[in-house]
């Protein structure tokens, strides 16, 4: 990504003119240029177009009739009076800005999306421009309760008849196979009674639903998180070899404590605003994850689904990892219960037969879409354990559940808070990549603006990772006073919901609302469910989990993105090999090294000129449009002068190898030879810096700066800075750090220059040997002259003034712009 965004910046680097001078503050500059005679007329202004504004980089393409002249640095023609031709290159974004727009979407729907949304646009409260505070707090309390309370912006404008029949059949579908998994995520994989999954499902997602930004999000349990909660807590409640009922009282335990981290977690990392750490992680990582937990999963489901899990309970095997999970399966397979075996996989293969028809006939027979038939199997195999008495041949049901008793109790106490050390790392873990794959589906499964207007829910608030950290933190804040399972968001449940018709959260409360009612009332008639086939239910995650895992390691090959594969191959051979947790863990450090390395690698490019011009230069290390990956030997460099550019701002990540890579620089003319070799270029060199991309530059930085400048003073050299930004932050900084005193030669004027030509010729010329005339004050008074900035002092008027005027020039620009495209 760095290597594109470096590529782009290089297509403009052909330095021969001057920087704008509508830029603020440009005139400071002007009168820091040294005076050449007739230098100017070598300079050509950059030309102005209709609707492209001012260019801050100025750079222009020279004429190839300038012929180079090897007796002078720059390698430019004399100065002759006579101007270069120079020729502007020009971009118009137009196209790109609507491009999208156009090639989707007919004149009549905009026209019709345009009149929904003068509909719901609001007047700003005239209380928020009183000059009484409470007022003005009074009607910011309105408008926040509204940002945080996302219901109070949907339900008013609820579309009964175009929305209500959707959102209550997507529910009911969504509920129908989401029951049934919460009893298998609780039982199967975190060692609790499964009113406890049913819990996680219910109250947890009437919060999200008032709360969530997402309309057609689904939260509860996941499986990946229920794997790794059950992996985490297992060591624990297996100590010391008690009884089933010691095993369950800690492990629900273990699980509020779990939830309380949970909700305390998101809560505070969504009031801190840290919902920009949804984008630290790759998409290998991600892969590696889901498949690790798919793997797990998968040899979790097989020995329960083979009747074996009271012998692998008395070898300890729910703590072992799942390479020898693999291998109690294998030399356990002639221990397997027959009857067990026979209704995990039949059950199995009419869901996965079912899934497969409603892939290929599903867009063809609709109604396929709405068969509940994991419902339905569910049913069925309580009536025939009932009538066949399974339970007495040996195959294990669910039994008596009881129903939840909500007392409302913290998990977090005296008594127990000394053991939420022993799962605060992986709580941790959990937790975060929780919150990952929350955000993940925010942005996949319902991107803003919708791509289809007509699924889009009425006054659909903007997405943002923030509230839903905020949403998904009070929601298991309230979950972890019934001990019930974390509550996340889940893709696939969601993905179900969305495709079934959901348009807004009712569809969620609809869900909820029918958890709440098996949890409280229809729990006694699941007494003879066979628990093969809450195992079987789960063999359809494992399919969901692994499915793409073949086709993204092909992708990746194909790409040669080997560190996407090798992420994957080592989360995956560390879950196998030792466990779950550690290959997790492995990944994420592997991971925020990643991002480390790529922030504090110090960008800085080094430019030489292209053959058969005079002052046209490219990154050496880069091919350009004009320079491609064969033609980069054939650069040349200047002769005594190391001419570099920062691509990008300063700081104190990225600045602290500055000087050794300038220095490996000035040795080899580029970075793509190894420090070992032999030095390319003899002698000491001037530097010439060119600052455009760097917009902002902190006190670590100026100090590397410094430490750069006085290093080649005290060898007799010069250091000139190009293309400074104009703003008073920068300039004053370099000015009180004392950097502008040391770029001022022999007393003149600090060596800033509007362009490369410039300093070159101030350098061909040997400027600096005649003595010059500074005055410091003067220049810190143009640097406070420099103007900032203002905003307009808000007033009623002129907001809805701008609101209204800014809708219909974007109306009429779209119009306009669709009807040129359609001609």
């Amino acid at each position: 990504m760095r290597e594109s965004e470096d590529r782009a910046q290089n297509d403009a680097v052909s330095v021969h003119s001057t920087a704008s001078s509508s830029f603020p503050g440009m005139s400071f500059f002007r009168n820091r240029v040294l005076s050449f005679g007739s230098a100017s007329h070598d300079i050509a202004p950059a030309a102005s177009f209709p609707g492209t504004g001012p260019s801050s980089s100025g750079y222009t393409a020279l004429s190839t009739a300038d012929v180079p002249d090897p007796s002078t640095i720059l390698g430019a023609p004399r100065r002759s009076g006579s101007p270069a031709h120079l020729h502007h290159r020009h971009r118009d974004h137009h196209s790109a800005t609507y491009g999208a727009l156009a090639s989707s979407t007919s004149l009549s729907s905009c026209a019709t999306q345009v009149q929904e949304s003068e509909k719901e646009s609001e007047s700003p409260d005239p209380l928020l421009f009183s000059k009484r505070r409470r007022d003005r707090f009074r009607a910011k309390s309105r408008y926040y309760l509204k940002y945080y309370l996302p219901v109070l912006t949907w339900l008013p404008h609820y579309p009964v008849r175009a929305a209500l029949a959707g959102d209550i059949i997507a529910g009911l579908t969504v509920a129908s196979f989401n029951i049934p998994l919460s009893l298998s995520y609780a039982r199967t994989l975190c060692h609790v009674p499964e009113r406890y999954g049913l819990l996680g499902f219910a109250f947890p997602q009437l919060v999200y639903a008032f709360m969530g930004t997402v309309p057609v999000m689904i939260t509860g349990p996941e499986p990946a998180i229920s794997v790794m909660i059950g992996q985490a807590i297992a060591p624990f409640i297996y100590e010391g070899n008690p009884s089933p009922e010691e095993v369950e009282r800690r492990a629900i335990m273990y699980i509020g404590l779990i939830t309380s981290f949970f909700a305390f977690m998101y809560l505070v990392m969504g009031f801190l605003r840290l919902g920009f750490l949804d984008s630290l992680l790759s998409t290998g990582f991600l892969r590696g994850f889901i498949s690790a937990v798919g793997i797990v999963l998968t040899m979790d489901t097989l020995i329960s689904s083979l009747g074996l899990s009271a012998i692998a309970a008395m070898e300890g095997i729910p703590t072992a990892s799942a390479g020898r999970k693999l291998g109690f399966i294998l030399t356990h397979l002639k221990d397997a219960h027959g009857l067990t075996a026979a209704i995990a996989f039949t059950a199995f293969g009419i869901i996965i037969g079912m899934r497969t028809i409603r892939m290929f006939f599903a867009k063809k027979y609709k109604f396929l879409v709405y068969i509940p038939d994991i419902l339905m199997i569910v049913i069925f195999s309580i009536i025939m354990s009932y009538k066949l008495d399974w339970a007495g041949k040996g195959a294990e049901i669910v039994g008596m559940v009881d129903r939840p008793n909500i007392t409302m109790v913290s998990p977090v106490n005296s008594s127990t808070f000394m053991y939420m050390t022993n799962i605060l790392t992986s709580a941790f873990i959990i937790a975060l990549l929780g919150f990952f794959q929350s955000a993940v589906i925010a942005k996949n499964i319902f991107p803003d603006p919708p791509t289809n207007p007509h699924l889009a829910p009425p006054r659909n608030p903007t997405i943002s990772t923030n509230r839903e950290l905020i949403a998904l933190g009070t929601a298991n804040l309230l979950g972890m006073f019934m001990f019930a399972l974390p509550s996340i968001g889940g893709y696939g449940r969601s993905k179900a919901n969305k495709f079934a018709g959901a348009r807004t959260q009712l569809s969620s409360m609809v869900f909820a609302f029918s958890t709440i009612i098996v949890a409280f009332g229809l729990l006694p008639l699941i007494y003879y469910l066979p628990r093969a086939v809450l195992s079987a239910v789960l063999g359809l995650i494992c399919v969901a989990l692994l499915e793409e895992l073949p086709g993204d390691l092909v992708a990746y090959f194909k790409m040669h993105a080997w560190g996407d594969l090798a992420m994957v191959t080592i989360i995956i051979a560390v879950t196998l090999g030792l466990s779950l947790q550690l290959g997790i863990t492995l990944g994420i450090v592997i991971s925020l090294v990643q991002i480390l390395k790529h922030a504090t690698k110090a960008r800085i490019q080094v430019l030489a000129r292209v053959p058969g011009t005079a002052s046209t230069f490219r990154n050496a290390d880069l091919p350009s449009h004009d320079v491609s990956e064969d033609a980069l030997s054939s650069l040349e460099h200047l002769p005594n002068v190391l001419l570099v550019r920062f691509p990008e701002p300063l700081s104190f990540a990225n600045s602290s190898e500055l000087q050794q890579r300038l220095r490996r620089l000035e040795k080899y003319g580029t970075m793509r030879m190894h420090p070992s070799l032999p030095a390319m270029r003899r002698g000491d060199q001037n530097v010439i810096m060119d600052m455009e991309g760097m917009d902002s530059c902190d006190v670590s930085a100026v100090k590397v700066l410094l430490a750069i400048v006085e290093a080649y003073r005290s060898k007799g050299k010069y250091v000139l800075f190009v293309r400074v930004p104009a703003t008073k932050k920068i300039l004053l900084l370099f000015k009180r750090s004392g950097l502008s005193k040391l770029l001022s030669y022999n007393g003149h004027r600090p060596a800033y220059f509007e362009s490369v030509t410039e300093a070159l010729e101030a350098l061909d010329e040997c400027v600096y040997e005649i003595p010059g005339h500074w005055d410091e004050e003067e220049e810190e008074r143009e640097i406070e002259e420099i103007p900032e900035p203002e905003l307009e002092p808000l007033e009623e008027d002129s907001v809805v003034t701008d609101i209204e005027s800014s809708e219909s020039d974007s109306i009429v620009d779209e119009k306009t712009h669709l009807k040129r495209e359609m001609v």
